[in-house]
């Protein structure tokens, strides 16, 4: 019961936290467009000369991206905040019941491993060269929230008893 009640608490916390996220992204939808902005044109990478054919200087595509974190961002928010729910409701109920009330926050961190892993690790940080960036770099981030919701999925994928 104890167990179930973290992995239920621990759904709810990432949720909450992404829907924050989500929140800052919509209402100052500017300060981290930016950020888009600059890591896609690649204007401060060191390397801008070799590497110049992979920059997006295109403002309709800047919005496209960015709307399409925020999107990922929500939809994280809403499975991980649904399977809280749902788990929630099943805290009392058979193993079976519960483990599938458990599918929705397996998606939602999963989700989230797309987004900080992929998105942010491998497609702003080594295609457009992120890591090259003194001002626009969040590799640091985007690994160590990696590293968070890759916990939580292993936790959260455990047997509970």
């Amino acid at each position: 019961m104890t167990i179930r009640l973290i992995k239920t608490c621990f759904s709810a916390i990432v949720g909450l936290f992404l829907g924050l996220i989500f929140f800052n992204n919509v209402t100052d939808y500017g300060s981290n467009f930016q950020f888009v902005e600059k890591v896609t044109g690649m204007g401060d990478t060191f390397a801008f000369q070799a590497n110049k054919w992979r920059c997006i200087n295109n403002n309709a595509l800047h919005h496209l991206f960015y709307v399409g974190i925020i999107l990922l961002e929500g939809t994280i928010a809403t499975f991980c905040l649904w399977g809280a729910y749902q788990m929630a409701t099943k805290i009392k109920a058979e193993d079976v019941a519960f483990r599938l009330a458990k599918t929705k926050t397996t998606i939602g961190l999963s989700l989230g491993i797309l987004l900080w892993f992929f998105v942010f690790g491998a497609i702003a940080g080594e295609w457009f060269l992120m890591w090259q960036s003194d001002e626009w770099n969040a590799q640091d981030t985007a690994y160590f929230l990696t590293g968070i919701f890759l916990l939580f999925l292993i936790f959260h994928t455990q047997k509970e008893g």
